[in-house]
């Protein structure tokens, strides 16, 4: 028994040794190229924007690596651990490309990496659908509580501009993606602003199906306080929207008619839905048959006519604005 455990020890430390010696070169598996990855910031970089290339790797330390950094036939950055490189980008359509070596410390090959910058911009443009402007107004409505807003791309790339570029578009409202109003061409985005809302944040990421162009835009549209502001109509000129009626304004004539214009109220297209409410001297008065006028006989002079309007949509929170004028009779 005891010469049978003597013989397996044997047979033991003989195996032990018959095993074949492995170098560390060996075993040692080289860094491959998809060990190495290109982090660029900002990820949509837009013309003239400062932007920073960074190389990063799990597989091995880059600090230790030999990097070399070319643009064209151009060397713009060598040297041990270089593995960042910023750089200003160039206008529209101008993209610039890059050709990194990477020599890892580790046994084994370079790695190269190729790869194009194309600095890409997208102009968004917001208007109020139903925030009501007068006729000749020059400027835009500007948009208010619970009104309707649409937003409008604009890609700033050749290709796009001369019909030849297909684009996707992804828009978000705040941080949630509108996944309805998102997809292929759909370049305008029509919502609705929440009663919770002072502004509205709405993002959109447009990119082409050949994956050439791609850029994010945010804005912020700001919510107004509408208003209402007074004109005198003419009986021949009709209303006098060059003039607006000030406050203590002297009327002399036997008769006026002045006109509500509620700038901004999201009344357009829903005129049917919306109360209109006239007081004189704080003494509510039947509406008239043009809802938005009220004509006024003074019985004597040398007094004042305070004379104040409501406009309020009763199905909406936050659409009722006010109106108050004092004439001087």
């Amino acid at each position: 028994m005891i010469t049978m455990k003597k013989i397996l020890y044997s047979i033991l430390i003989l195996s032990l040794f018959c095993l074949p010696n492995i170098s560390k070169a060996e075993v040692q598996i080289g860094v491959l190229d998809s060990d190495v990855n290109l982090e660029i910031y900002p990820e949509n970089p837009q013309p003239y924007e400062n932007v920073t290339i960074t190389l990063t790797s799990y597989a091995t330390d880059m600090n230790k690596a030999m990097i070399e950094w070319r643009s064209g036939n151009k060397l713009i950055l060598s040297g041990y651990g270089k593995t960042s490189y910023s750089f200003r980008t160039l206008g529209p359509n101008t993209s610039t490309s890059f050709e990194v070596t990477i020599v890892p410390s580790e046994i084994g090959g370079k790695i190269t990496k190729n790869f194009t910058i194309n600095p890409s911009e997208v102009d968004l443009l917001w208007e109020s659908i139903d925030g009501y402007t007068p006729p000749f107004y020059k400027g835009k409505s500007l948009t208010s509580r619970e009104g309707v807003i649409k937003v409008v791309a604009i890609p700033n790339t050749n290709a796009i501009k001369s019909g030849k570029g297909d684009i996707s578009y992804m828009w978000k409202n705040g941080d949630k993606a509108s996944t309805g109003a998102s997809g292929y061409n759909k370049d305008s985005y029509v919502f609705a602003n929440s009663v919770l809302n002072l502004s509205e944040k709405v993002t959109v990421g447009a990119s082409s199906v050949d994956g050439a162009y791609s850029a994010v835009k945010e804005i912020e549209i700001p919510m107004y306080q509408p208003k209402i502001i007074f004109y005198k109509k003419s009986p021949t000129e009709g209303v006098l929207y060059s003039n607006a009626i000030n406050e203590n304004t002297l009327f002399p004539e036997d008769e006026i008619t002045i006109t509500a214009v509620p700038y901004f109220l999201p009344i357009k297209g829903n005129e049917s839905i919306f109360n209109y409410n006239w007081s004189i001297n704080g003494d509510d008065i039947a509406t008239p048959s043009k809802k938005t006028e009220l004509t006024i006989r003074p019985a004597s002079r040398g007094g004042y006519a305070d004379i104040s309007i409501i406009f309020e949509n009763l199905s909406k929170t936050f659409q009722r604005i006010t109106g108050k004028l004092r004439l001087t009779l």
